[in-house]
């Protein structure tokens, strides 16, 4: 767009146009109100002025017939032009004479009547009119009448052009002063939403509009910044979930790549026929495969799990839990393997429930107490306990005595694939315990970790009422 068609189409520029398009218009009725006003005097001056005039004309026209009889009247009362004050020659028959043109009907009408008046002895005071008689060697010839309109070419010639057009200029340039004070501030913040408007438009998401005042501009500007937070946030929050679906399917590519290659390395092994094995090789060989087979199988498990939780895609089904139920199930399951490590499993005797998905809520805290005895050394001890809170809820924690968690570690160790020692973890998914998180928060509560390396670790569930 062109500079001149941008200009015309600004509507800061429109509005300062219409408004000095109203002062105009409002100054051209005025001075016609002016005009006319002082086309029509009244008053005792008024009167005076026109009977003086009436007087003066009256006695040129006697002083001109009484010279000649045949003088033309018209061009006696040409004489006096220069005069605002139409005057005119009323004979005795009624015949009406003007300066300079035919008097119209009406006009020459109420001139005759005047005349009249004036010759029967009526003497019109409440008009400002002149009426003089105009007598010619003692004979009445007419009367001479004086109307106080004055046209309005007089009335603009007496006022003089140059005070008119300097009041209507001054007129005009203070409006336009007044109109860059008062628009000027309003078009500043209009640019400048506009320009937040373009860099947010550009990809600028921290572009906002100024928003100072109390106007519709502000409104607007507030609009236009919450509308920009809203959307700033939402890219954000997109972009965040791209960020960890990327992540988590180069985790997911990686940890299934390494069950397969041993997979598919020990098949290939099995296949050479020009291979000598013996049946011991072999058996071990098959065993190494469908350990990593039922390794693959719990990953692809676990991240399927956490992908219902994280979407909510697979609602809780809530329930009363017994702790002390809940308690003899993970006994049952985990009590074999706590003896065959050498770690002592210790429940407290909680006489309380709990308000939850029975099966997941097992689910994490079996994450918890499988963790929490492969990671302890033998002799060591795993500790259950349950804790009624003061808001109705419940904190399940699960301690051990193992090696314990920098802060590093505590700061990470929820999340995907994190894995505190690899060599250490080999058996594990690195999933389990953002399960129990997400397990947690689905049920409105929260995963939390106090740990002292060297010391033992304390995982808690926390299940609001």
């Amino acid at each position: 767009m062109s500079r001149s068609r941008a200009w015309l189409g600004s509507l800061y520029w429109r509005i300062a146009l219409a408004c000095l398009g109203l002062l105009a218009a409002g100054l051209l009725i005025q001075m016609v109100v002016v005009v006319a006003t002082l086309s029509r005097p009244s008053g005792l001056r008024a009167r005076v002025t026109a009977q003086l005039l009436a007087k003066t004309v009256a006695a040129d026209l006697q002083e001109a017939l009484e010279f000649d009889p045949a003088a033309s009247v018209r061009a006696v009362l040409a004489r006096h032009l220069d005069n605002p004050l139409p005057v005119y020659f009323v004979t005795v028959e009624g015949n009406v004479t003007g300066a300079d043109v035919d008097v119209p009907g009406p006009e020459a009408g109420r001139v005759a009547a005047l005349a009249a008046e004036h010759a029967g002895g009526l003497d019109r005071t409440d008009l400002p009119v002149g009426v003089a008689a105009v007598e010619v060697l003692g004979q009445p010839e007419g009367h001479v009448v004086v109307l106080p309109r004055r046209p309005g070419w007089a009335v603009l010639r007496e006022l003089g052009p140059w005070p008119l057009g300097g009041a209507a200029l001054s007129a005009i340039a203070i409006a336009a002063l007044l109109a860059w004070l008062a628009f000027a501030p309003a078009h500043r913040r209009l640019q400048a939403l506009e320009g937040a408007a373009t860099r947010l438009g550009q990809g600028d998401l921290t572009a906002r509009a100024p928003e100072d005042g109390a106007d519709e501009i502000s409104r607007v500007s507030r609009a236009f910044n919450q509308t920009a937070d809203a959307l700033a946030a939402q890219i954000q929050r997109v972009t965040s979930e791209q960020d960890v679906r990327r992540q988590l399917l180069a985790d997911v590519s990686h940890e299934l790549h390494t069950p397969l290659t041993t997979i598919r390395g020990y098949i290939e092994t099995l296949r050479m026929t020009d291979l000598p094995l013996s049946e011991a090789d072999r058996a071990r060989y098959l065993a190494i495969v469908d350990d990593e087979a039922v390794r693959l199988e719990r990953l692809i498990g676990d991240v399927l799990d956490l992908a219902k939780m994280e979407a909510g895609g697979q609602g809780l089904k809530k329930e009363v839990v017994p702790i002390e139920a809940l308690w003899t199930r993970l006994s049952d399951r985990y009590g074999p393997a706590a003896t065959a490590a050498g770690v002592r499993l210790v429940f407290d005797a909680p006489m309380f429930d709990v308000d939850a998905d029975a099966g997941r809520l097992e689910q994490a805290i079996s994450n918890l107490v499988g963790n929490a005895i492969r990671f302890t050394p033998v002799g060591g001890e795993v500790a259950l306990s349950a804790h009624a809170l003061l808001t109705g809820g419940v904190r399940i924690d699960v301690s051990d005595t193992g090696v314990g968690l920098s802060a590093e570690d505590q700061a990470r160790v929820f999340d995907r694939f994190y894995k505190q020692d690899a060599s250490r973890s080999r058996t594990g998914t690195g999933l389990g315990l953002s399960i129990v998180r997400a397990i947690a928060e689905a049920h409105g509560g929260e995963a939390t970790v106090r740990s002292t390396p060297g010391h033992g670790s304390t995982f808690s569930v926390t299940i609001p009422a």
